[in-house]
């Protein structure tokens, strides 16, 4: 048995007549009642009742009909699922971000990625910093959104913006009433840093390069394995940090965010998968989001609170 046994029959179900069902169809009545005679022979029983006048459904065929209907309806799903996922209009993609993104990008893309493809059935991943290649290459995620990228030979990336790096102090703290803060005035305070990555990359060799740059050695303070960790340790005194801007939308109390006069250090924020495997749906997800504005583009910068007085 084919789908086009089952469309036919429907066609002469519908149409109760041999001739008007193969005008329908496109093709030769002949053929048709071939192909219905087939169908029966198949079943073994006796789909229409055959008079002068046209056709009716036997007992079998009307006990038949509503099966063929469903048979032929679930396999135009099929068809559109199939093309839908293709074209990046239906499926599951399975996102994967650092922790810090979930409050700063993700609500800033993902209500437009749903209203443009609502057929798209998204699952979220928080991923460590540490754990951001393993996570694609595993295929656990189909996409990553990191900052900074995913740096391996079997991951393609696509920068989609940037981030300054600020200056996270405690409000008591004397640099807190600056509006801006030069970078030489951080030098000899205790700063707290980030665990270095393979081949300097990171939060650590953004900030490290930078500082380099500005010709400045900072005290030695503790080691941050996350930004949430290391404005947790700005809060207990351990020492200042520098966050990615976005840190300021956290608007937490007892911290003050300055941005530095100089040029600051800049971190990229990129959207990647692996190589080679951008199906529809991850291609639709990397359109949107490259064409998507950056959140902290222009004048939309985070509110790094007043300076104190």
């Amino acid at each position: 048995m084919e789908l086009r046994h089952l469309r036919y029959f429907l066609a002469v179900a519908e149409a109760r007549h041999f001739g008007r069902a193969a005008a329908r169809l496109n093709i030769a009545q002949p053929p048709l009642s071939v192909q219905i005679r087939d169908l029966e022979n198949e079943l073994g029983t006796a789909l229409f009742q055959r008079t002068a006048r046209g056709v009716t459904l036997s007992d079998a065929g009307a006990a038949f009909l509503p099966h063929a209907e469903a048979v032929l309806a679930a396999s135009r799903q099929a068809v559109s699922v199939a093309r839908d996922a293709a074209a990046g209009r239906g499926g599951r993609l399975v996102i994967g971000f650092i922790p810090t993104l979930a409050y700063t990008l993700l609500p800033h893309l993902l209500p437009s990625y749903r209203e443009a493809y609502p057929g798209v059935a998204i699952s979220l991943r928080e991923v460590l910093v540490t754990d951001k290649e393993d996570a694609l290459l595993s295929g656990s995620i189909d996409v990553g959104i990191y900052r900074p990228p995913a740096r391996h030979p079997e991951i393609q990336t696509a920068t989609i913006g940037e981030e300054r790096m600020i200056l996270a102090v405690p409000t008591g703290h004397r640099l807190a009433r600056r509006k801006q803060v030069a970078a030489a005035e951080i030098a000899g305070e205790p700063l707290l840093m980030y665990p270095p990555s393979r081949g300097d990359q990171g939060l650590y060799g953004t900030v490290a390069t930078w500082l380099r740059t500005q010709d400045i050695q900072p005290e030695s303070a503790e080691i941050a394995g996350t930004i949430h960790t290391a404005l947790g340790m700005v809060l207990s005194g351990a020492g200042i940090a520098i966050v990615p801007e976005s840190s300021a939308c956290l608007r937490i109390a007892g911290i003050a965010f300055r941005p530095f006069a100089e040029p600051q250090a800049r971190v990229p924020l990129a959207v990647c998968w692996r190589h080679g495997d951008p199906n529809g749906l991850c291609a639709s997800f990397i359109r949107h989001v490259q064409a998507a504005p950056h959140p902290w583009s222009g004048a939309a910068r985070p509110d790094t609170g007043k300076p104190a007085r």
